[in-house]
C-alpha cells in the first residue's frame, strides 16, 4: 500500500512539472510573434531563438541524461528549473537579440530539457513494470500547459509586453522546485551509481551502453522517425500562429487555435496512455497510424487552412496525431532496450529530435519567405510525418523478425538440450548395461566350479 501511494505521488509530482515546466515551449511560436513586433529588424535572429529554444530541449538530451546518470532525476529536475529561471530572467532584461537568442534559446532550453529529461525518467523507473499509463499520465500536464500556455503567454504579452513575459515566465519554472521536494531516488538509479562510482567508470558506462544500443537495427529505425517527425512538427508549431494570422485570422484567434491544439494533445496524451497499457493494444501501431494520417492532412492544410473551419480541423487533427509521441516514447523505449538502459537510449532520441527540431523551422522559413507562401511547407511537413510513419513500421518489423529468430534460437537451444540429456541418459544405461554384462561374465566360471553355490559339507554322502 505504502508503495502504491509513494508511486502515486512520484507520478502528480511528475505531471505538475510536466504542466509548470516542460510545456512553455509550445508557446514558442506566440514569443516568436512578441518577438517579432520588438525585434523587426532582425527576423532572422528571431527564428534562431525560437528553434534554439525548441530544439535545445532536445538537443541536450544526452547533457541531461548524463546529469540523470551522474546524480539523479530529482538534482537534474533541480538543476533545469534553475537554469530555466536564469534564461527567461535575463532575457527580460536585455535589449539585443543575439543576447535573448543565447539566454532564451540556449540557456532557458537546456533548463526545459533537464526537467522534462528527469520527470519522464524518474516516472519510468518507477513504473518500468508498466509505463504507459503513468507516462501518459505525466505528458498529461504538458498537454495541459498546451492549452494553458498559449493564451496565458499571449495575455501576458498583451498585458506586459514581452519582457515582463520573459519575466513572469522565469518565476513560474522556479515553482517546479516545490514539486520535485516530493520526488526520491529510485533503487535502480543508486544500483546504477554503485556500477560506476568514479567518473571514469561513469564514462565509461555510458558509452558502452551507447555502442549497444546503436547496434540494434530497431532503435536506429526508430531514431530516424524521431528525427522525420521532430523535423516537421516544430516547423508547424512555429510557423503554424504566423499562417493563421497570413489567411486572416488575428493574433488571438491563432493563440485560441494552438490552444485547441493544446486541448485535443491533453485528450490524445491519456487515451493514447490508456489504450497502450492494454496487452491487445501495440503502443508502435498507435505510433505508426498517428503519424500517416497527420501526414496525409498536413498536405492538404493549404487547401482547407483558408477558412477558420479549416483551421480547427488541423489544429484538433494535430494535437491528437502529434501529442500521442509523448505517451509513446517511454515504453517504446523501455521495449527495445530495457529499463537498465533507458537513460542513454532516452538522451539521444531527444539528440536526435532537438536536431529535426532546430532545422526544421530554418529550413521552413526559408522556403516561406523564398516562396511567398507556406504550400510547399506544409507539403514537405506532410511527406515527412508520412515517413516517420514508414520508418515505425520497419522499426516493428525489425522486432519481429529478432523476436522470430531469438525464439529460433531458443528452440534450438533446448533442442540441443534435450539431445545431451537424452544422449548422456543412453550412454549411462549402456554403460549400465556392460557393467552388469562383465558382472554375469565373471561370475559364470565360480558357478561351473561349485555348481552348488555356497552350501556347507555336512559330512553325510551325496545321493
Amino acid at each position: 500500500m505504502r508503495r502504491q501511494r509513494r508511486r502515486a505521488v512520484i507520478m502528480l509530482a511528475g505531471l505538475m512539472n510536466a504542466f509548470l515546466g516542460a510545456s512553455i515551449g509550445y508557446s514558442a511560436g506566440i514569443i516568436h510573434l512578441g518577438l517579432l513586433e520588438k525585434h523587426k529588424k532582425s527576423p532572422n535572429l528571431v527564428s534562431w531563438a525560437g528553434a534554439l529554444f525548441t530544439s535545445v530541449f532536445c538537443l541536450a538530451g544526452p547533457i541531461s541524461s548524463s546529469v540523470v546518470n551522474a546524480l539523479s532525476c530529482r538534482s537534474a529536475i533541480f538543476l533545469g528549473s534553475f537554469l530555466s529561471f536564469v534564461g527567461f530572467m535575463v532575457s527580460s532584461f536585455v535589449s539585443r537579440i543575439e543576447v535573448v537568442v543565447f539566454s532564451y534559446g540556449i540557456v532557458a532550453g537546456l533548463g526545459q530539457s533537464m526537467m522534462y529529461a528527469g520527470t519522464i525518467l524518474v516516472t519510468g523507473f518507477y513504473f518500468h513494470d508498466n509505463p504507459s499509463v503513468a507516462t501518459g499520465v505525466v505528458a498529461l500536464g504538458a498537454g495541459i500547459g498546451v492549452a494553458v500556455f498559449p493564451m496565458f503567454t499571449e495575455f501576458l504579452i498583451e498585458t506586459y509586453g514581452i519582457d515582463g513575459t520573459f519575466l513572469l515566465l522565469s518565476a513560474v519554472s522556479l515553482q517546479v522546485v516545490v514539486f520535485t521536494m516530493c520526488i526520491g531516488t529510485h533503487e535502480l538509479e543508486n544500483k546504477r551509481k554503485e556500477s560506476s562510482k568514479t567518473l571514469k567508470m561513469k564514462v565509461k558506462l555510458i558509452l558502452q551502453e551507447l555502442r549497444q544500443i546503436f547496434s540494434m537495427g530497431a532503435y536506429l529505425q526508430f531514431c530516424i522517425s524521431i528525427f522525420c517527425w521532430s523535423t516537421s512538427v516544430n516547423t508547424s508549431l512555429l510557423l503554424l500562429p504566423q499562417y493563421y494570422v497570413s489567411t486572416g485570422s488575428t493574433h488571438t484567434e491563432a493563440a485560441i487555435l494552438m490552444s485547441l491544439y493544446g486541448i485535443t494533445g491533453c485528450f490524445s496524451r491519456i487515451m493514447t496512455g490508456l489504450a497502450a497499457s492494454d496487452p491487445r493494444v501495440d503502443g508502435k501501431l498507435l505510433y505508426m497510424g498517428s503519424y500517416i494520417i497527420l501526414g496525409l492532412c498536413t498536405i492538404f492544410l493549404p487547401l482547407i487552412g483558408n477558412s477558420f473551419s479549416g483551421k480547427i480541423f488541423y489544429s484538433s487533427v494535430l494535437g491528437i496525431y502529434s501529442s500521442n509521441v509523448w505517451s509513446l516514447l517511454t515504453p517504446i523505449t523501455i521495449e527495445i532496450v530495457g529499463v537498465q538502459q533507458m537513460p542513454s537510449a532516452f538522451g539521444m532520441e531527444l539528440l536526435i529530435g532537438g536536431i529535426g527540431f532546430l532545422i526544421g523551422p530554418i529550413i521552413g522559413g526559408k522556403i516561406q519567405r523564398g516562396t511567398g507562401d507556406f504550400t510547399l511547407v506544409f507539403i514537405i511537413s506532410g511527406f515527412l510525418y508520412v515517413l516517420a510513419g514508414i520508418f515505425e513500421m520497419l522499426m516493428i518489423l525489425t522486432m519481429a523478425k529478432s523476436e522470430s529468430f531469438s525464439n529460433r534460437n531458443n528452440m534450438e537451444r533446448t533442442v540441443e538440450v534435450e539431445t545431451k540429456l537424452i544422449s548422456s541418459h543412453v550412454i549411462e544405461v549402456k554403460q549400465l548395461n556392460d557393467l552388469s554384462l562383465r558382472l554375469s561374465n565373471d561370475a559364470a566360471p565360480r558357478l561351473l566350479k561349485n555348481p552348488h553355490g555356497s552350501r556347507r559339507d555336512t559330512g553325510q554322502p551325496s545321493c
